[in-house]
């Protein structure tokens, strides 16, 4: 069983003063996105409590190892540093638009001066997106050979390709071979049990936090839906930053 840390517990939504645009499961009802606005709310309950990729101990197992490699590599900043977790799809286009436009500008302006520690989770909303697990489990794989990052921005680069496929398999190798990958490797670790293992603990911890959409970020201690545009973005994690720093700074009861 994969085990997760309570790491993050989020206390409240940010209430913010627009509507940010997401990939819904009410999508399948005949919507084609669901605009996500963000209310106050002090319930912890209301937002995720387990929302970290998988803790995975290295017991000598060979699935355990792999799993291990696969989620250590969706990680970016600092252990210490103040979490920030991206909840995502890569078929949905809204978490396409957000990468396209904040993603090079969070590594430039808080992971690399080590401010955040960055994770991204998956959610595929295989009712909408029917390639979104497979290559969930893709870039995982890539990642087990140090090329998770790379191997999402290419999934968003070849969206709309994917978007027109039957089968993605094609594509999914032939982003490991243009990234130099162990393609056969490659190939076999992503129908293996291990990566589904890990994909589907973190569809369930989505589920168990109510999470409907994507993209969603827990930034601190609040939850964040929809692809809110990068200056809006920014104030949500300084204002975490600046909570976080308060709560560690607060004397122990």
């Amino acid at each position: 069983m994969v085990r997760t840390p309570r790491v993050l517990r989020a206390a409240a939504l940010l209430a913010l003063s627009f509507a940010a645009m997401a990939c819904g499961k009410a999508d399948a009802a005949g919507s084609t996105a669901a605009a996500a606005t963000p209310t106050a709310s002090g319930n912890p309950a209301s937002a995720p409590a387990t929302a970290t990729p998988a803790a995975t101990p290295n017991t000598g197992d060979p699935g355990m190892v792999v799993m291990q490699k696969a989620d250590k590599s969706r990680l970016l900043g600092p252990e210490n540093a103040m979490w920030v977790v991206m909840i995502s799809d890569f078929q949905c286009p809204y978490c396409k638009q957000w990468h396209d436009s904040s993603m090079a500008k969070l590594k430039r302006d808080y992971i690399d001066p080590g401010k955040i520690r960055f994770a991204y989770m998956h959610l595929p909303l295989e009712s909408i997106h029917p390639h979104a697990r497979a290559q969930a489990q893709a870039s995982l794989c890539a990642g087990v050979q140090g090329k998770f990052w790379e191997y999402a921005d290419g999934l968003f680069a070849n969206f709309g390709t994917a978007r027109g496929m039957s089968d993605v398999s094609p594509l999914l190798s032939r982003l490991a071979k243009d990234l130099a990958l162990d393609v056969p490797a490659f190939d076999q670790c992503r129908v293996s049990a291990p990566i589904a293992s890990l994909v589907a603990n973190d569809i369930a911890q989505a589920n168990q936090a109510g999470v409907q959409s994507t993209p969603s970020f827990i930034v601190g201690s609040f939850l964040v839906q929809g692809a809110m545009p990068y200056k809006d973005f920014r104030k949500a994690i300084d204002t975490a930053l600046v909570v976080a720093k308060s709560a560690k700074g607060a004397p122990q009861r």
